[in-house]
């Protein structure tokens, strides 16, 4: 029988400014999503859980400058004009749990070079090492971050993203770690 299990999905977004990581992960923004298994259903949410940067005004006088926050929101699973892809990594077991673990991920602020890439392969190692707020996943940080760069390089080499392919852009790239294969190109 099949499961009907909420999904966890790693999402790029489009981002500006150049990529520092030697991997070129920070070309992208990413966070995590959780969302039904079967999304096609009009109206359908998910939640997004994702390290962001916003502009904070502090200091005398006052400067503005940028700061990490993280963000837990309701969002739509259909595409925005940022999101490029997804990436399914896991079945969520315990919704509450996976949750309270991410909530408990740190803002590492004062980390020369921390970002939203490092906040969710932090969020990642944690709900793995936990055992029970994920069922069925990926198997290691390494091959979740390999496919998801491989998979958008894949894509933006189609032309998925700038207009010149014929996709269906009603519903977003989206890629399945645990079976092996494309469920939206």
């Amino acid at each position: 029988m099949p499961s009907g299990k909420d999904r966890l999905l790693i999402a790029l977004y489009a981002r500006g400014g150049s990529a520092k990581m030697p991997g070129l992960e920070d070309t992208y923004h990413w966070a995590l999503i959780v969302g039904p298994k079967d999304e096609r259903r009009p109206g359908e949410m998910g939640t997004r859980f994702h390290a962001k940067e916003k502009v904070a005004v502090t200091g005398v006088p006052p400067r503005p400058h940028t700061v990490w926050t993280y963000e837990e929101k309701a969002i739509t699973l259909r595409p925005t004009a940022m999101l490029l892809v997804r990436i399914v990594i896991a079945k969520v077991l315990d919704n509450k749990r996976l949750q309270a673990i991410l909530q408990g991920i740190p803002i590492r602020s004062d980390t020369r070079d921390w970002n939203c890439v490092g906040w969710v392969q932090e969020a990642w190692e944690a709900l793995v090492q936990d055992g029970r707020a994920l069922g069925t996943s990926a198997k290691s940080w390494a091959a979740v971050r390999d496919t998801a760069m491989s998979y958008v390089a894949r894509k933006k080499a189609a032309h998925r993203f700038d207009g010149q392919g014929d996709y269906d852009y009603t519903r977003a790239a989206t890629w399945d770690m645990l079976d092996g294969k494309e469920l939206v190109p």
